[in-house]
């Protein structure tokens, strides 16, 4: 059959080829067309994709007039990044270096340039409305024959009472206060160092070390810092609390490895301030203060904690002795002195004696007396 009928719809476009090179174009309609020697090729396009993604796009474009009449040619600087609208709204974002071929019939498209030569920074309204399109998570882009997915923003939020630093292909670059930033990550890579500038606590659990009498202790240490300094620890250190824990614990085994247990056990607040000692410097080298140390807990193996406390409970029963001893010396001679002086005073002796008989009194229900108060005295102070 020489001739050829072809429909074309109001969304479609139809590339014809003739002995593969491009011959025509069909817009929208019915269309007959001969082929007496059938070397007619139809390719059809969806022009609703925008994208023009013919393998041989750049060549069939710069090679075709009527092609042309029918696509919109975008060139990126390998410095830009494209906004694409169609019809006022956002639907992707064109990488830098590419070219960008689109349907015209599509809809009213644009393609607004953004330059990432010097400012990588994206603007709040630009951020607004990629979010808003869903750009910045898949977004379509024509490399080549392809259409790809990428993500050309990088998301930084910094939380409250944090401060961050932004490094681009490993530079730093400068501090961003709490809040959320974007940057465009094309040709870059884009880092974020956040550091919490409040004071923060240091857990050291668990630490068995040997005193210097061969003793093995469980150590538990806390202690609080709080970073000054961020740029300063950023390039000093990969993680502030892992070089703070460490030195800590090395500052820790020193102290305790210098002393025996009854030093330690005698003077509490030496681990404390060695290790303070040890430490305030080293962490004051990387922007890092050390506001407070000291030790929670000192542990002892069962062993050696029950012989101690039956050192401590024989200590404590050889001070009981003592004092109970002094006690019994100091009633003796109080009762020397004071016989003393009732030896010489016979009105005191005889206050005593009354003092006695009060005692005696006030345990006996009845009490017969003869012979007058004076055989009454004479006869308790026999008896006693």
């Amino acid at each position: 059959m020489f001739r050829k009928t072809k429909l074309v719809a109001e969304n479609q476009r139809v590339l014809v080829f003739k002995n593969q090179e491009l011959n025509n174009v069909l817009t929208p309609g019915k269309h007959k067309i001969w082929d007496i020697k059938n070397e007619l090729e139809f390719v059809t396009f969806d022009i609703n994709t925008m994208y023009f993604s013919e393998k041989n796009a750049e060549r069939l474009y710069r090679n075709n007039k009527e092609l042309r009449e029918h696509i919109s040619h975008w060139k990126l600087e390998c410095t830009e990044v494209g906004l694409l609208y169609v019809n006022d709204l956002l639907r992707g974002v064109v990488a830098p270096s590419e070219h960008l071929y689109l349907w015209k019939d599509a809809g009213e498209i644009r393609l607004e340039k953004v330059s990432i030569d010097e400012n990588i920074e994206v603007d709040d309204k630009a951020l607004f409305l990629i979010n808003r399109a869903g750009a910045n998570t898949s977004t379509r882009l024509i490399k080549s024959e392809r259409t790809v997915a990428i993500k050309p923003i990088a998301d930084l939020n910094v939380v409250k009472d944090h401060v961050g630093l932004l490094y681009v292909n490993g530079q730093f670059i400068k501090r961003l206060a709490p809040g959320q930033h974007a940057f465009w990550q094309f040709n870059h890579t884009v880092e974020l160092k956040s550091f919490d500038c409040r004071t923060q606590m240091l857990e050291v659990s668990g630490q068995e070390i040997l005193s210097k009498d061969r003793v093995s202790l469980r150590i538990n240490l806390s202690a609080s810092i709080k970073v000054n300094d961020a740029e300063l620890a950023a390039s000093s250190v990969e993680s502030v609390d892992d070089f703070a824990y460490k030195t800590l614990q090395l500052a820790l085994r020193e102290a305790v490895g210098t002393k025996s247990l009854d030093d330690i056990l005698l003077d509490k607040l030496y681990v404390n301030e060695t290790v303070k000692e040890l430490v305030v410097e080293r962490l004051s080298d990387i922007g890092v203060s050390l506001l407070s140390v000291g030790v929670k807990d000192i542990i002892l193996p069962g062993e050696t904690k029950a012989i101690l406390n039956q050192v401590v409970e024989a200590q404590k029963a050889a001070e009981a002795n003592v004092i109970k001893r002094r006690e019994e010396t100091s009633a003796t001679r109080s009762l020397h002195n004071t016989a003393k002086v009732m030896e010489n005073n016979p009105t005191l002796m005889r206050l005593k004696e009354l003092e006695a008989l009060e005692k005696v009194s006030e345990k006996i229900g009845s009490l017969t007396v003869y012979g007058g108060l004076e055989g009454l005295m004479n006869g308790v102070v026999k008896i006693a």
